[in-house]
């Protein structure tokens, strides 16, 4: 099964009865191997309104719920040892509404991230937290401190997090034109505004990396814009293929870098030299 259609199924799962919603998650890492995790999740407005006129009685909230303490400290523990949250806000962007947590941690190498986005982003805050984390589905880190230092940013095990094809794959019949244009018209009306980012931004100038998917000192490890993703132009013989039909990719990474509205890392270690 192409692990990009799983990690799409699991934002589906995870949003599918929320609608409209943007996370990311940004860890920002210094030379000396501390650093921040900022999360940011928010949804639009006129849903939320529209929802909120739908419910009845207590089922009704006003705007967004900030993450409690308890759920704070939750979310810290399931991140690893010496990751403590420091703030936590409410924020308007445009057209969106939600909030901002900020955690520290004293060493990148003792912590972990989710990396199958598999959590449910929804508005209460207690959904965000990963009770019982699998190592299989957390992004690690190993940290080698020097001048320059070096990270390395340790993918899911068995597979990658956007990894599509392997060679070899069977080929698989794709849908008729209606069933294409049905499916994409509903998802396209689901998830529009929908985006899904998590990266890691390295506080000094790279000497040397092997990352495929960077913009400057940030490394992306997943982005996924439904906006684009879903366009019309973009349902070529290549989405086909990442989709699970099709041939089997020659390079699975030129492939899925050069689709609009998703990028990512493809390999299983990621090496970051900075300074």
């Amino acid at each position: 099964m192409r692990q990009v259609i799983k990690v799409l199924f699991l934002l589906l799962v995870a949003i599918g009865l929320e609608g409209c919603i943007r996370v990311s998650t940004l860890v920002s890492v210094n030379p000396d191997g501390s650093g921040l995790l900022t999360e940011r999740v928010a949804m639009n407005i006129s849903y939320m309104s529209m929802m909120d006129s739908s419910a009845k009685g207590d089922e009704k909230k006003k705007g967004v719920s900030l993450p409690d303490r308890d759920a704070l400290g939750k979310s810290a523990e399931a991140m690893g040892e010496g990751v403590k949250p420091v703030s936590v806000r409410a924020f308007t962007d445009g057209s969106y509404e939600g909030y901002e947590v900020v955690y520290a941690f004293r060493n990148i190498s003792r912590m972990q991230v989710s990396g199958a986005m598999n959590e449910r982003p929804g508005m209460d805050s207690t959904l965000m937290v990963n009770s019982s984390p699998s190592l299989k589905d957390q992004v690690r880190f190993r940290f080698i401190k020097g001048s320059p230092a070096t990270l390395v940013i340790l993918l899911p095990e068995e597979q990658a997090l956007l990894a599509p094809a392997k060679k070899g794959d069977e080929p698989v019949k794709p849908p008729s034109p209606e069933q294409q244009k049905l499916s994409l018209a509903i998802i396209r009306e689901l998830f529009k505004g929908t985006r899904m980012t998590l990266a890691v931004d390295v506080q000094g100038d790279i000497v040397k990396t092997d990352a495929e998917c960077r913009d400057g000192s940030r490394v992306i490890l997943a982005d996924i814009d439904f906006d684009q993703l879903l366009l019309e132009e973009n349902q070529d013989e290549t989405l086909l293929n990442l989709a699970g039909y099709g041939r089997s990719p020659d390079s699975p990474g030129d492939i899925l870098n050069r689709v609009p509205g998703m990028r990512g890392e493809t390999k299983r270690k990621v090496s970051v030299v900075f300074q």
